[in-house]
């Protein structure tokens, strides 16, 4: 018989840190699905949005000069220098170039895809992750959003309509506003079984044990 275990995935879609968290969540799964016993779990993931800077504007800016701003160039290219090499750890490509804007469309984006089905969520957030920190996408453009949507196997014109209205933005703004309420403070943040919490881009690891609990087996 096959047991589900659901993991809630709390992530900005501008957070690297969010990116290198997937990854390692990700190889805690195969992982965890290979060891004697656990072969049957079956994870059905869930994503709510977090945005760490809800005030950034939709047009943008350049990433670079936001990032040197808040954090000053020094600390700035030490962070983004760190970031690269926990990068090729996780196969990631981090490029700092490009366009930073509102994630909130790209949220909607998310929570249209999970009406979906769960893989087509899972497959759009991935996407997000690549075009925005490998390829240097602006993913608050809704072209771009388009696009990333198309390869993840959704209908363009329906995503078009979507992002061109109001659908799901209330929505996605509310679940924004009661992860806030509800005191996550960072992200990636990860829920597992309703129940255990994974804060931070933790190791592998740390997310096999966090399973096995859940999951009642010690």
């Amino acid at each position: 018989m096959t047991r589900q275990l659901t993991v809630t995935i709390i992530t900005d879609t501008v957070c690297p840190w969010c990116y290198v968290g997937k990854k390692r969540f990700e190889r805690a799964v195969t992982s965890f699905k290979l060891r004697p016993g656990f072969e049957d779990v079956e994870f059905k993931l869930t994503y709510q949005p977090f945005q760490l800077n809800p005030a950034q504007s939709k047009e943008g800016e350049d990433k670079i000069k936001m990032y040197e701003r808040k954090f000053g160039k020094t600390r700035y290219e030490q962070m983004m220098g760190h970031l690269k090499q926990v990068g090729v750890a996780e196969g990631i490509q981090f490029s700092s170039g490009g366009m930073i804007g509102n994630s909130l469309d790209s949220h909607r984006l998310v929570k249209f895809a999970g009406l979906l089905a769960d893989q087509k969520q899972d497959a759009v957030i991935n996407r997000l992750y690549r075009a925005y920190f490998e390829e240097e996408k602006n993913i608050a453009d809704s072209q771009v959003l388009v696009s990333i949507a198309e390869s993840a196997g959704l209908d363009g014109a329906k995503v078009r309509e979507m992002l061109a209205g109001d659908h799901l933005l209330k929505e996605t703004q509310d679940a924004v506003d009661q992860v806030h309420a509800s005191g996550v403070s960072g992200v990636p943040f990860f829920i597992v079984g309703d129940k255990f919490a994974v804060s931070g881009a933790q190791d592998p690891a740390a997310f096999e044990a966090v399973f096995e609990r859940a999951l009642g087996a010690v």
